[in-house]
């Protein structure tokens, strides 16, 4: 997995107010940072509803590691980074740092300890999908895609202002409802009940 984003819906309603409905890919890292905008409404994918096993295949095969490793300093931004040496040397340190994270959550499994604990050992490794929905995005734009923002939570918001900007909303009439995950075909042939019923368990199945 990598960074991702792209647009399920994108809506106006008759009186003209545009709701979009994103999924996004970006590390696990970032989502309480993602969380803390409160305009939009998300789910998210869950620690606990994936196996073990399959989690750590998943972070065997692609692990979250940092593009780039921020030298220390004072602040909550780094301003250089670590090249040469010291960089192959904090990325082996981070891929040590999962590979004991894997051996502690089998350990964890091996006991009986269920994974909605064990999964959290190899959460700082995992990439990590959200659908979010929301109106009011300039915000969040204008904080997350700024040059100090942490590059992990940058990167994926850039990937979805750039769509936003670029994307035609679909306009709705009186009696159409924004629905993600509803195909043209889905409204030629289905009641807004199940309509509604399809959306719902489109967005709860991440």
């Amino acid at each position: 997995m990598t960074y991702a984003a792209k647009i399920i819906c994108d809506s106006v309603s008759p009186f003209g107010h545009r709701l979009t409905t994103f999924e996004v890919t970006f590390p696990r890292i970032v989502l309480a940072e993602f969380n803390t905008h409160r305009t939009a409404s998300r789910n998210s994918a869950s620690s606990r509803a994936i196996p073990v096993e399959k989690r750590i295949s998943m972070i065997q095969s692609a692990p979250f590691v940092p593009a780039a490793f921020g030298k220390n300093q004072k602040g909550m931004q780094a301003t250089e980074t670590l090249t040469g040496d010291d960089d192959a040397r904090a990325r082996a340190a981070w891929l040590a740092a999962r590979d004991d994270a894997i051996r502690h959550a089998r350990t964890l499994a091996k006991i009986g300890v269920h994974k909605q604990l064990a999964n959290r050992l190899i959460e700082p490794f995992s990439w990590h999908t959200v659908i979010v929905t929301g109106t009011e995005w300039e915000n969040h734009f204008a904080l997350r895609c700024h040059p100090n923002a942490q590059d992990e939570i940058r990167i994926p918001t850039e990937l979805m202002r750039d769509l936003h900007h670029t994307s035609v909303p679909t306009r709705l009439g009186p009696d159409e409802w924004h629905l993600p995950f509803i195909f043209p075909e889905d409204r030629a042939e289905l009641g807004q009940p199940d309509l509604v019923k399809i959306s719902t368990a489109g967005s709860g199945r991440i």
